[in-house]
């Protein structure tokens, strides 16, 4: 959207990060809830059934949104989506839609059967960026307060 952050100058980059962006995660410190550390960065990265894809522009990371496909003994895999973020001066310009769908996308190539995340009702912004998604809120959750789950079938 015009008038909305900084334009969007070079070509909006969504990718999954490899161990070989560890420096482009580190570098984006202020996107996440505290400082990544190096060592456990690198280990998510490294992890094949921890997935993290990022919106880059201009050489740096301005959202993510990770994962974890979530193993059990008696059922599909599912994934778990852990978090979207998005900087706040390039909120509101579908970057957490495009990252949300890519992650979905690879939740199907991995052969998850299912996808699913969990916000609190207050958060309106998730919510609509996950119904916006596809995702359905838990039936009991769409009346009360407290945490809602969104799931996909993939």
């Amino acid at each position: 959207m015009a008038g909305h952050g900084p334009s969007l100058t070079a070509d909006l980059a969504v990718r999954r990060m490899q161990p070989a962006d560890l420096p482009l995660v580190l570098a984006a410190g202020d996107l996440f809830d505290d400082a990544p550390r190096p060592d456990m960065a690198a280990r998510f990265l490294a992890h094949p059934d921890h997935h993290l894809f990022a919106a880059i522009v201009d050489g740096q990371l301005i959202g993510f949104v990770s994962a974890v496909a979530y193993l059990h003994p008696d059922k599909p895999v599912e994934l778990w989506i852990n978090e979207v973020g998005v900087r706040d001066d390039f909120q509101r310009r579908g970057i957490g839609r495009r990252l949300l769908q890519a992650m979905l996308a690879h939740g199907r190539v991995l052969g998850c059967g299912s996808a699913w995340v969990l916000t609190n009702s207050g958060n309106r912004a998730a919510r609509r960026l996950y119904a916006a998604c596809g995702g359905e809120a838990t039936p009991a959750a769409r009346h009360g307060d407290g945490v809602i789950m969104f799931s996909w079938r993939l």
